[in-house]
């Protein structure tokens, strides 16, 4: 016994002694950040980096005393970064730890001096940083394939998502403008630089709150501000010219091509890019050539309409000059386009234009099922729709900004685009009744040829007093639109249920419309003290609207006006508004109380065709309203925010609503007017939370939004089946009492495992109440939408990304009358994708989708699974060559799938679209693709 108690004294208490400690394979890394004169520096940023490459392996911040902490992380070699404004970046080895706890104890920062400044720009980049409301990343850190485009590279950012369309947020918010330089690229468009300049170009990526426009003018936070991105480009690429051309050919006949070209300097950027393709733009490979799409022309922050909300009822353009595109997914399509953009800037004087050309020729194929209910049952018609339509668009953008001298600058920019369209359309309608008894056949043919144009324009002056946040701000505006056409319409009516067996009939319609806008905004501003200020603003524009719309029947004495459906008026419209807003800005917390006065005069004169006498008595409404306004903004010193805003808006019909003719392009489908409509007046209130989280870049955010209204326009309808004509469907607007919408969304994106693996989750609520009548039976249609969608990103390696997710959406829909049909329609879908370089510049990619829409109420399924996938290979001196081999839809399946459900109508529609091909491309980058990267040295 005396020999067993000795033994486990030996192993307990002389035996670790003797042997060697096991190191541990995971450890907790601490420290305390501070300057050298031993002071703490609060909430550095601390990064762990790859020893052999200096890339990114993990990130936090450190707390207001300098501490930080890394938990459970790998032990092994890391080079640790802290680097916080002010400060010499400071980078200390660390090396495996004996011990589960290893504290690295005081690290001291030495300030940064003038003297040193050039050497530590130039040598002691960090992979991302936090200064004030910017973060930013060094591009360098966050490794990419060779060839991969500046929205490839986002996708590996922490803290920012880019979705399959290539909509970009961080840090929770949707990032409105994307700059290059700080420049303005293309309009106001951000894809046109993130799918057109190559991850290689950059230096940084830098995410920021960018002012209202308003707020830049007065120096006043109105707490408007917007999420923005710049792509600071290498000094090689500032100073020297860079591009990209790519040729394809597949099977099908498919082609493709795509080219840019960029020169740049420390005052001149010139770009220039071009497309052509029979692939409905979608390029080579589905990811790396999507779609142009373009954005409003002037931002609601940026148009010169100063006071709450804007208030200067902005015109807006369809397209910022920017590469547009409208493809919907429906069909085949073929493209050309191209553009150039120069900025010009010697700080003070900044230039900015652009001008693009795109066309579009587009067919499809289109099968729609309607189910229409009304008090008696349900009528279905059964559509087949053939479709060619060619688009053509010339775009002009430019601005120009001048800083007179400190107090003053001045503001003028202009849109400009001029459009042509010309479409075919070949409809087959089959109608039934509640029997499913047959009614009749419409054969419709349609040949639409317009041409159009549009102007948009703003002058904004500033001028600064010598008392801080005195100001006075004025803007001007002039748009224009107008548009000329010609509709021939071609209808064959075959009836089942009746001796005669068709009705032929046609019409031709010439249309002109034309609109023009003069606006005018003034802003005074006065302190009242460091934290109250007083806002006082006009807004005015006055708006004429001409429309004539001459209908003849060709048949007739060699085309006779058909008087019903002919009509021409001249209308205006008139908007006074004057008020003030009572402010208090400090330390974060923005709070407004505004109050004006709103008057609107509506004057319109409708006649058969110009100088005919009038069609009843002319529209003169003249609507007078107080107009409320509330909002509050906080910002918390831990990243969170809270806002909130209540508006009240009284918004006047439109003169088509108002026009006494009917508009009939469809003898089945009449659409009316009301001359007696009222204004729509609806009371809004909007909440937000939104919460990032700078040490581990996860973020969380909740929107609430809700619209009361006290009078809304809807559109009553009247189903009617009557002999030798059919079953017709007549839409009239009206006003409404009651009816609400709502709509409550949360999204939020974590790091799992820092920089290797993410997940991101989001959804909402929405609803609406809408009251109308249908066969003056009244119904109330009540929607209630629910969707969700969860994704994971997954970066292994440097050489291995994957991707995947769900997404789930329900739309329920409530009738008051033939509550049986209440409708529920479903679409899931299912992602995952892969990018893999499995020997060195060589790359497999794939991605798989499924589809899933369902509405069981109709019977109506359809599954669409969609597999792409790619090989592809950088060679060539200077890596300049890219091959790829891509295999689109694999399955064969492809088609483009819609269900609505609204009023008293639930659709169903199934396209035709671009499925199964095979593409073979080969690509030149000017300068060459980076296949790996620089290692940089240490301190």
């Amino acid at each position: 016994m005396r020999k067993f108690t000795l033994l486990c004294c030996f192993l307990f208490f002389i035996l670790p002694h003797i042997l060697p400690a096991q190191t541990p394979n995971r450890v907790t890394l601490s420290g305390t950040v501070a300057d050298t004169s031993g002071a703490e520096i609060a909430l550095p940023t601390v990064m762990l980096l790859n020893p052999q490459d200096s890339t990114l392996l993990n990130y936090t911040r450190g707390d207001e005393k300098g501490q930080f902490v890394f938990k459970n992380i790998p032990n092994k070699s890391y080079l640790l970064k802290v680097s916080y404004i002010g400060y010499i970046p400071l980078q200390v080895a660390v090396e495996p730890s004996p011990n589960p706890e290893n504290n690295l104890g005081m690290l001291g920062m030495k300030p940064l001096n003038e003297q040193l400044m050039e050497v530590v720009v130039r040598t002691a980049k960090a992979a991302l940083s936090i200064r004030g409301d910017t973060v930013e990343y060094d591009p360098s850190s966050f490794k990419v394939p060779p060839g991969s485009s500046v929205e490839d590279l986002l996708r590996r950012l922490p803290g920012i998502e880019v979705d399959a369309e290539g909509n970009i947020r961080a840090q929770g918010q949707d990032i409105r403008r994307v700059y290059v330089d700080g420049k303005t690229f293309f309009g106001d468009d951000p894809k046109a630089a993130t799918k057109n300049l190559g991850a290689e170009t950059l230096s940084k990526v830098q995410v920021y709150d960018e002012a209202s426009e308003q707020t830049k003018i007065t120096g006043i936070d109105d707490g408007k501000e917007i999420k923005v991105m710049n792509l600071e480009l290498k000094d090689e690429y500032k100073k020297g010219s860079f591009g990209k051309v790519t040729g394809a050919v597949g099977t099908e006949e498919r082609l493709a091509g795509r080219a840019s070209y960029n020169r740049f300097n420390e005052q001149e950027q010139l770009s220039f890019i071009g497309y052509g393709n029979n692939i409905n733009e979608t390029g080579v490979n589905w990811e790396d050539y999507g779609e142009f799409k373009g954005q409003g022309a002037f931002s609601d922050f940026d148009n010169g309409d100063f006071g709450f909300e804007g208030g200067g009822r902005g015109y807006y353009f369809s397209s910022s000059g920017g590469p547009l595109n409208n493809f919907d997914g429906r069909g085949f399509t073929e493209n050309f386009g191209g553009g150039v953009n120069y900025n010009f800037d010697n700080k003070k004087t900044k230039v900015n234009a652009s001008y693009f050309y795109n066309q579009t020729d587009l067919t499809f194929r289109e099968y729609t099922t309607r189910n229409n209910f009304v008090e008696e049952g349900t009528f279905t018609n059964e559509d087949t729709l053939r479709q060619d339509a060619f688009q053509r668009r010339h775009s002009l953008s430019s601005r120009l900004e001048h800083e007179i001298d400190s107090s003053n600058n001045i503001i003028v920019k202009a849109n400009l685009a001029l459009r042509e369209n010309d479409t075919q359309q070949a409809k087959s309608q089959y109608f039934t009744d509640n029997l499913d008894m047959p009614i009749n056949r419409l054969l419709t043919a349609t040949d639409n040829l317009t041409g159009a144009g549009d102007l948009t324009s703003a002058a904004i002056f500033r001028h600064r007093f010598r008392k801080k946040g005195r100001t006075f701000a004025a803007s001007a505006g002039f748009n224009a639109t107008g548009n000329d056409g010609d509709d021939d319409l071609l209808f064959q009516n075959l009836f089942i249920r009746t001796e005669d067996p068709s009705e032929f009939f046609r019409q031709d319609a010439d249309v002109a419309n034309r609109t023009q806008q003069l606006k005018s905004s003034l802003l005074f501003t006065e302190p009242l003290s460091k934290k109250w200020f007083v806002e006082s603003f006009y807004n005015f524009s006055q708006t004429n609207n001409l429309a004539d719309r001459q209908v003849e029947d060709p048949t007739q004495n060699g085309g006779e006006r058909i008087d019903s459906l002919s009509i021409y008026y001249d209308n205006q419209v008139l908007y006074n508004r004057l008020g003030s807003v009572v402010r208090y800005a400090h330390d974060g917390l923005n709070i407004g109380m505004g109050l004006a006065a709103q008057q609107l005069q509506l004057k319109g004169d409708y006649a058969r065709g110009e100088g005919e006498p009038a069609l009843g008595d002319p529209v003169r409404l003249d609507f007078f309203n107080w107009i409320p306004y509330a909002s509050m903004e906080y910002e918390f010193t831990n990243n969170m925010s809270v806002d909130f805003d209540y508006r009240y808006s009284v918004n006047e019909p439109s003169f088509t609503d108002l026009q006494p003719v009917a508009i009939i392009t469809n003898p089945l489908f009449v659409r009316e007017g009301n001359p007696a409509l009222e204004p729509e007046r609806m009371h809004s209130i909007n909440l937000g939370y939104n919460y990032w989280n700078p040490a581990s870049f996860a973020n969380i955010g909740v929107h609430g939004g809700f619209n009361v209204y006290d009078e809304q326009i809807v559109y009553n309808q009247t189903v009617e089946l009557i002999d030798s004509v059919g079953l017709r469907t007549t839409t009239a607007p009206a006003n409404a009492k009651g009816g609400y919408g709502y709509d409550f969304w949360f999204w939020s994106n974590f790091p799992i495992i820092k920089t290797k693996l993410s997940a991101g989750i989001n959804g909402g609520l929405n609803g609406r109440l809408a009251p109308a009548f249908v066969n003056d039976v009244k119904n109330e249609t009540r929607t209630n939408g629910v969707d969700g969608r969860f994704s994971l990103n997954y970066t292994p390696s440097n050489k291995l990304i994957l991707n995947g997710g769900i997404s789930v959406g329900l739309d329920d829909v409530q009738y008051s009358i033939q509550s049986q049909q209440n409708q529920q329609l479903i679409s899931n879908s299912a992602y995952a994708g892969v990018k893999w370089e499995f020997v060195p510049k060589t790359f497999v990619e794939s991605n798989f989708n499924y589809n899933a829409n369902r509405n069981d109420q109709t019977g109506f399924e359809q599954n669409v699974p969609i597999w792409n996938a790619s090989v592809r290979r950088i060679f060539g001196p200077k890596n300049r060559w890219e091959t790829r081999l891509a295999a689109f839809d694999l399955l064969d399946r492809r088609v483009n799938v819609v269900q609505r459900a609204t009023q008293n109508y639930v659709t169903t529609s199934v396209a035709e679209t671009l499925a199964q091909y095979f593409m073979l491309s080969l690509s030149y980058n000017v300068r060459g693709f980076e296949t790996g990267v620089k290692k940089r040295g240490f301190w």
